[in-house]
This record gives structure tokens, C-alpha cells and sequence, in this order.
């Protein structure tokens, strides 16, 4: 899994940590391939000990989540961010359900057992954990998206080949202004498609290996808004273009609008869940 590093923002680190935990295990658009809780199912994994409380001041630039030892904890998480972590999904590929389940804020403080496998049974135990607290229930349908395909502009690719092996990583100086280490385009297209734009994104380009390269661009209103953030104009530097341009300048890439089939979870039924 790739080290995603977004400084100083926190705001965006939060979030954006969010988005690597659903996406390193799945690329877009696919969805995962877990059940939804018809037919004869095997007894999952499950915390030992779980707590949550609704937050008395909710604010979405807070979330965050931290898994240390057998411990796991989330932070003015909403529903719909614990759906998109327990079942490998965005924003878009859920839909359905009371509109609290975007709203409501939640802390989450859970504990796995000793012979449980932390992180690796993480998803399993939310899902299971949501199903018991939320009284979640869902169906899947094949839906039809908009989306981006990422080809090769005119002129050809101007990446730079990473320089050396070893950890891969993201680093964001501010919204407009982000630093790519020893990454693969298909990290890059995953960030894209979770954190900046408004749908998916699948990588056409052919190319293989791993990248260094910095994108800088002016970021517009609607960027950053599936991760519960808005940037403004203001937060690029100044002259930097928009960032279609930007990349068909700086990478020799470029988005081409396209329509792709995709599974999307509907929610059912949802329950606030009672504290203890």
C-alpha cells in the first residue's frame, strides 16, 4: 500500500487517508465483491469491545481514523464514510438512505480480540459492526456512471521515471500544488478519482513503471467536494492552470469524458445506532 501524505492540511490528510484505506485494496470502478447479507453467510469477524457516540459539534475537516495494535478508531465519521471504509466504495457508489446518514457525525472507538488480525480483518469487523449498530442493509444494482478515462495527450507523456525504489508517496503542500513519489499511474488515477474529482477515473494510457512528478494547478469549487471538502480558486499558485490543462501541460496526459457500468451499493435501511 502506498504512503499518502498530505501536509500541512490536516483537513485534506484526513480525508484523503480515508480514501487510501478503500482504494489500495480495489481500483475504480470496480466495487467489492462482499456480501449483502442475503443467503447463508459464515460467522464474520468481529470487534470485541466497540463504542459510539454521536459528535455534539460535527465538522468533516476533523475525520480521521487510527488503527494501533488490536485498537481501532474513528472520528466524525458519518455512515456513509464507515459504508465507503468497510466496503471498499466512494462517495458515488452509494446511494439510497435517510439523509442523516451523510449528516450525522460519529466517534467510534473499537477493540479486536487477541487472536484477531488487525488490519487485516478491519473491513470485515466494520462490516459486521455496522450491520449490528446501523441495522445496515443494502442491495447492489448495475448503474451507468460518468467518468474519466486518462490517454495520452498529443505530443506524448513527460513523466519522469522515479529515481530510486522504495516507499511510494503523496504529498499535498496545499489544493493546488501535490507531489508524487515512486508512484504508478494507476496510484495516481485512484487519487484523482477519490479525492479531487467528482467520478471515476480508469487509466487508458498503457504506460507501466513508477513516476516522480509534481502537478500544480488551480483547483475550481466542485474539487475536493467527494471528500466533504471545497477548495477555492484561491488555494492554487498564482498563474497555475486549471487541472485538465495542468496535466495535459505538465504530464503529457489528459481526461477524456466516458461512460462506464458500475455496481452501486442502495441502501435499504439504516438505524441510528444507541450509545454504550
Amino acid at each position: 500500500m502506498p504512503v499518502c501524505r498530505f501536509s500541512p492540511c490536516r483537513s485534506l490528510a484526513s480525508r484523503f487517508l480515508l480514501g487510501c484505506a478503500i482504494l489500495a485494496a480495489a481500483s475504480l470502478p470496480a466495487l467489492s465483491t462482499a456480501q449483502d447479507g442475503s443467503g447463508p453467510q459464515t460467522k464474520s469477524p468481529e470487534f470485541e469491545a466497540a463504542t459510539i457516540k454521536p459528535v455534539k459539534n460535527p465538522d468533516p475537516n476533523r475525520a480521521h481514523d487510527r488503527t494501533e495494535g488490536r485498537h481501532f478508531s474513528a472520528y466524525h465519521m458519518t455512515l456513509r464514510d464507515l459504508i465507503m471504509m468497510a466496503y471498499h466504495v466512494d462517495a458515488r457508489e452509494i446511494a439510497g438512505g435517510p439523509a442523516w446518514v451523510t449528516g450525522d457525525e460519529y466517534d467510534l472507538e473499537a477493540v479486536a480480540g487477541e487472536d484477531s488480525r488487525l488490519p487485516d480483518q478491519r473491513e470485515a469487523m466494520l462490516q459486521k459492526f455496522l450491520t449490528d449498530r446501523f441495522q445496515l442493509a443494502f442491495h447492489r444494482e448495475q448503474r451507468t456512471l460518468p467518468a474519466y478515462a486518462l490517454v495520452i495527450a498529443k505530443g506524448g507523456p513527460k513523466l519522469k521515471a522515479a529515481e530510486a525504489a522504495g516507499s511510494s508517496g503523496a504529498s499535498c503542500e496545499h489544493f493546488g500544488t501535490c507531489n508524487f513519489h515512486n508512484e504508478p499511474l494507476d496510484h495516481f488515477v485512484r487519487w484523482l478519482a477519490f479525492a479531487v474529482l467528482d467520478r471515476p477515473v480508469l487509466d487508458k494510457t498503457g504506460i507501466v513503471g513508477n513516476f516522480d512528478f509534481t502537478l500544480r494547478w488551480t483547483p475550481d469549487e466542485s474539487q475536493f467536494s467527494s471528500i466533504g471538502l471545497r477548495a477555492s480558486q484561491a488555494s492554487g499558485e498564482a498563474n497555475t492552470p486549471p487541472l485538465f490543462v495542468a496535466i495535459e501541460e505538465q504530464l503529457g496526459l489528459k481526461l477524456a469524458p466516458e461512460k462506464i457500468p458500475a455496481e452501486v451499493l442502495v441502501i435499504d435501511r439504516a438505524e441510528r445506532p444507541s450509545e454504550n
